[in-house]
């Protein structure tokens, strides 16, 4: 594998040649995606360069206040104009940018980039910028900036602070490297805005997000044979407590992954529209990517999640079984 300065110069060839630049964050957006997403699209607006970003999905209100997050399009005519430069942040695979079916649109040869830290990237650019070792993809566009000498100013900053907080959970879950932590500090130093941040990913839950927890937290089941805890989320929990949305049933996992003692793991489902059930693994001493891979899903060795056909049965016992 080539090494790290000579991908980033490569990439740096590639966003300099290009007349038009299109950026693809994740199609289940996070403060990673986003935050790596936009710094890049930060920096190009500023040098002068054609860029568009683009997201399957809408990008979470905690999010919105980072600086180009509103310019995100998520129409998918966008894929018609002559892009030649196309670059995915965050997603370990093709499927789950979810554009496969939007890129044989494109009516001109293009060169594909991806920047990555799952260990289940397949590698699917020409151009691949996927290192595990990185605590977050963000805190590989950081080394991009700095490697290649590229001044960081106060916007991308907070939008990379954004993507390694996101990722190291604030720097409670095992993802939490030096190196990252270093990246932070120098980013916080250079004008991030620590303090929004927080708010924004940790100090940001409503009345209707801990009374949907609390639905949650009272189902917890210990597995003593896998040593897991888990929870789940039923669809009409949303009726439940009506002022809630689905996105308050974000971040469930990753909080009970950092408070949950005595767990090597933690499993929250979730049911969603159209029969399908969503899992989001964590765990600080268990590789769990292994398992959501096994189940059509991927992820970090720490932090993974899949998604399943079925719905969520509870029986007499309140166990919950997956149906088909």
């Amino acid at each position: 594998m080539e090494s790290k300065p000579a991908i980033f110069a490569k990439i740096a060839g590639l966003l300099q040649a290009a007349e038009r630049v299109l950026l693809v964050a994740d199609s289940k957006p996070d403060g990673d995606s986003i935050g790596s997403s936009s710094a890049l699209y930060n920096w190009l607006k500023r040098e002068g360069k054609p860029v568009t970003l683009f997201c399957a999905l809408p990008i979470p209100s905690s999010l919105l206040s980072l600086d180009g997050a509103h310019d995100f399009s998520r129409d998918p005519r966008i894929f018609q104009e002559p892009f030649d430069l196309i670059i995915t942040f965050d997603a370990s695979d093709i499927r789950h940018v979810g554009i496969e079916n939007l890129l044989p649109k494109i009516p001109c040869p293009y060169q594909l980039v991806v920047i990555d830290h799952h260990a289940t990237n397949t590698h699917y650019g020409q151009v691949n910028a996927v290192w595990t070792d990185a605590c977050s993809t963000a805190e590989i566009v950081y080394q991009f900036f700095t490697t290649l000498e590229i001044p960081i100013d106060a916007k991308m900053a907070t939008s990379l602070l954004t993507g390694i907080l996101t990722d190291t959970s604030c720097f409670s879950n095992a993802g939490t490297t030096s190196q990252g932590m270093q990246a932070a500090g120098h980013l916080c130093a250079l004008g991030g805005r620590h303090s929004e941040i927080l708010g924004q990913l940790v100090q940001n839950k409503s009345m209707p997000t801990l009374k949907l927890w609390g639905l949650a937290l009272a189902r917890l089941n210990h597995n003593t044979t896998l040593n897991i805890t888990s929870t789940y989320f039923l669809e009409e929990d949303l009726k439940e407590v009506p002022e809630a949305d689905e996105e308050a049933m974000e971040g469930l996992s990753n909080f009970l992954n950092a408070v949950c003692g005595g767990a090597e793991g933690v499993l929250v489902l979730r049911e969603m529209p159209h029969r399908q059930i969503k899992g989001s693994l964590r765990s600080i001493r268990r590789d769990i990517s292994k398992l959501a891979k096994c189940l059509g899903g991927g992820g970090h060795k720490k932090a993974a999640g899949f998604t399943i056909q079925g719905r969520l049965k509870v029986d007499e016992n309140k166990k919950v079984h997956v149906t088909r």
